[in-house]
């Protein structure tokens, strides 16, 4: 292990000659082998090539940067070779082969370590403590990502290597040796995952919802391939088929399956074409433009009061806790454009009627559990007599039925998926007559059926947490006839 850590010593280390100290911004560099180095960092400005676009960041509006993990596809190949042999008879040659290859074997084998095959998930445990003692969570897609205040930027880094200088002297190191690059004061999160937003139909132009600032509603297709994004840092080209939403503002916020970021919109009018005619949108009349992602083809719509029947409608605005009530011992604010939860808290939609068929869907990053039990809720059907509710931990997950009069939780259903901790995903869970359903991203996790003679009755949603610190954002409901 020492002779390991010594070769990665010297890969990391290319030179310590000295430099023009810049504007020396503070940094906390940590490398792949386990080292920190605090210092000041003077590179102006660091370069991210995206799907969209290349883009140059300067270094003052940077708060973390992750560098990836890309390799090749024969590569990739060959390690899930390697992996796939760990349980047979020649696994030591594997493991040889793998600890050899260190850094770029550590996505394949975090995954590898969460297999429910007990002898692959130890045996993949015990190489990544050699060749990645952080034990930290990687990008699974091996982009690398770079973090302003406003924007999570996704793509291939630009620069080779990284000089920084602090009472150990001056020392430049390679990209590939550097785990991250933290100039942000506080805590920074986790490098996530690629939003897991379903792919566009067949590659074609998917049917967006554009709301109006008068409310007005239009359903229908953009009339071009692309939309152009000034960002602050360099222009980006966004494929309408990689959209996701556009929130129109100052500035404006553009969601795609690969990342999120802000800019100016170049355009001055939509052109869009529905199935009652054609429409020239004045950009600056638009709200938001939001493609319609339900496989039932049915528009999300901004909540204006009780939920409209059939309709996914948006709940949370981003912006405060209005018509939401507040429960449990913990803490709940607005943070960022999410709704952000820690230890025991919860809040109720507060402008829906009672709900007798209804769906819950937000996106979920669990950030940490601080205890016993720790997990997210969804819940349905909550009013005197109780609730339905689901509980995840990201990992283990139930549908619970809870009894006010006994204040007793009884478990229904049990499931089990993979949703790493850190990460962003999408969890649903609703009750359709007597059947309940639960989705993690997009796939079915859970069933149960209720005897109609016990059913709760009509009530409320709310999400909540326990012994943990979540984010929630994208809060939609389905009121169904």
């Amino acid at each position: 292990m020492k002779r390991i850590f010594c070769l990665v010593g010297v890969l990391l280390v290319v030179g310590a000659g000295t430099f023009v100290q810049a504007a020396g911004r503070p940094a906390t560099l940590y490398t792949i082998d386990g080292q920190k180095l605090n210092g000041t960092i003077d590179e102006a400005s660091f370069g991210i090539r995206t799907e969209y676009g290349t883009l140059e960041v300067p270094t003052a509006d940077i708060e973390a940067i992750y560098p990836g993990f890309r390799v090749g596809e024969s590569t990739r190949r060959r390690i899930a070779g390697l992996i796939a042999r760990l349980t047979s008879a020649n696994r030591d040659s594997a493991v040889r082969d793998l600890t050899y290859m260190g850094r770029i074997t550590v996505p394949q084998l975090q995954e590898a370590a969460d297999s429910s095959d007990k002898l692959l998930a130890k045996q993949a445990k015990d190489i990544l403590k050699q060749v990645w003692p952080t034990g930290a969570k990687v990008p699974s897609d091996g982009s690398g990502l770079l973090r302003t205040k406003q924007a999570e930027y996704r793509g291939t880094l630009t620069f080779l290597n990284v000089r920084i200088e602090g009472t150990f002297g001056r020392k430049t190191l390679l990209k590939q040796g550097i785990r991250l690059i933290e100039f942000s004061k506080g805590k920074v999160q986790p490098a996530t995952d690629a939003p897991t937003y379903p792919p566009a139909r067949g590659g074609k132009t998917p049917e967006l919802e554009l709301t109006m600032k008068d409310n007005s509603r239009i359903v229908g297709t953009l009339d071009t391939n692309s939309l152009n994004v000034e960002t602050p840092y360099g222009k980006l080209s966004v494929p309408v088929t990689d959209l996701v939403s556009v929130t129109l503002g100052d500035p404006d916020q553009i969601v795609t399956r690969e990342m999120t970021f802000t800019g100016k919109l170049l355009t001055t009018t939509l052109s869009v074409n529905s199935k009652v005619g054609a429409f020239q949108l004045d950009r600056d009349k638009v709200a938001v433009v939001k493609a319609v992602l339900d496989e039932t083809g049915t528009a999300v719509v901004e909540a204006g009061g009780d939920l409209k029947p059939n309709q996914w409608t948006q709940l949370f605005n981003g912006k405060d806790l209005k018509d939401w009530g507040g429960w449990g011992s913990g803490s709940r604010e607005v943070d960022t454009q999410t709704i952000h939860l820690v230890g025991d808290a919860g809040v109720t939609y507060q402008k829906m009627s009672d709900a007798k068929n209804v769906i819950v869907a937000a996106r979920v990053r669990i950030n940490k559990q601080t205890g016993q039990g720790a997990g997210i809720k969804l819940c349905v059907r909550e009013g005197n007599a109780g609730a339905y509710f689901i509980h995840f931990d990201g990992r283990n997950g139930a549908i619970f039925k809870w009894d006010n009069s006994a204040k007793k939780a009884t478990q229904l259903d049990a499931f089990r998926a993979d949703a790493p901790v850190g990460n962003w995903h999408t969890v649903q869970f609703g009750i359709i007559e007597n059947l309940m359903l639960a989705y993690v991203n997009g796939k079915p996790v859970a069933k149960v059926t209720v005897d109609p003679k016990t059913a709760l009755p009509p009530g409320r949603l709310s999400l909540g947490v326990w012994n943990c610190d979540a984010n929630f954002r994208d809060i939609q409901a389905k009121v169904l006839d």
